[in-house]
């Protein structure tokens, strides 16, 4: 008995064409439906809404944005930071509290969903919630050329995005990606309709002054992510720092102090 057969069937030049599209398809329609659920990780709230310095915002479509704003020191530029994916405030808190004790200002908040935000995060929300945080900024009196916007992997998304829209003194990303479809999926461009956060064309067009992080080792958004955005930057101040044997979620781990003098540095370098 033919068991190949049987279980395989008559070979066919057209049944590895049929079997690309059928697994295309099925990418399609989770690209479509739920990107979303698959690029946003919120991990369960380790703080409360008593954490020190908490307050929150409100976004156009009235999402409560939970932020901390940690005011700089006199003559100081201030961080507006977006954090990773599977993390919130709390959980990242030393990053900030780092930056701070250089004199910087430091305001960090958390994506729809995230921590004590209210609503669901997705491209638009989490749009809506650094822009939130951006005019908070400029309510307290602090010009767009006193702010470095900082973005670690899926927070380089927002922070392009609020990078192409305002005028901050520069822009510094840590562990991004060229879009979100294609840190999921490793195509040379993106083959699916719909992709969120498309940092490689909105970087095409911006001048700011610009820094680059990425360990090395990344298995999560490969460097090249990070490379390929430096390449695409038209801007004439732009630095590009790879970080040897050092992955995407142990890169704090391994370099943290060294990413704290990198990122101050180019803030206080910067701003004006």
């Amino acid at each position: 008995m033919d068991w190949k057969r049987i279980l395989i069937g008559k070979w066919n030049w057209k049944k590895p064409f049929i079997s690309l599209g059928s697994i295309y398809f099925m990418l399609l329609l989770t690209s479509c439906f739920f990107a979303d659920q698959l690029i946003f990780v919120p991990p369960s709230p380790s703080y409360t809404s008593s954490y020190p310095d908490l307050g929150l915002l409100k976004s156009t479509r009235g999402e409560s944005i939970a932020y901390v704003h940690l005011p700089a020191d006199k003559g100081m530029p201030t961080i507006l930071y977006s954090h990773g994916n599977a993390e919130d405030l709390a959980q990242s808190e030393i990053i900030y509290e780092e930056l701070h004790a250089r004199g910087l200002g430091v305001m960090a908040y958390d994506y729809p969903g995230y921590g004590q935000s209210t609503g669901t995060p997705s491209e638009e929300s989490c749009q809506r919630a650094i822009q939130a945080a951006w005019n908070h900024l400029a309510d307290t009196g602090i010009p767009p050329s006193s702010i470095i916007i900082v973005g670690r992997s899926v927070g380089s998304g927002p922070s392009v995005w609020l990078a192409s829209r305002e005028k901050p003194a520069g822009l510094a990303l840590i562990s991004p990606f060229r879009s979100a479809f294609t840190a999921a999926i490793p195509t040379p461009v993106s083959i699916f309709p719909g992709d969120r956060f498309p940092n490689m064309g909105r970087i095409r067009s911006m001048h700011h002054p610009l820094l680059i992080i990425h360990g090395e080792d990344d298995r999560v958004i490969n460097v090249s992510h990070g490379k390929k955005l430096f390449a695409a930057s038209p801007a004439t101040d732009k630095k590009l720092h790879l970080i040897p044997d050092a992955g995407h979620n142990d890169l704090f781990n391994i370099a943290g102090e060294e990413i704290v003098d990198l990122v101050g540095k180019f803030a206080e370098r910067v701003a004006k």
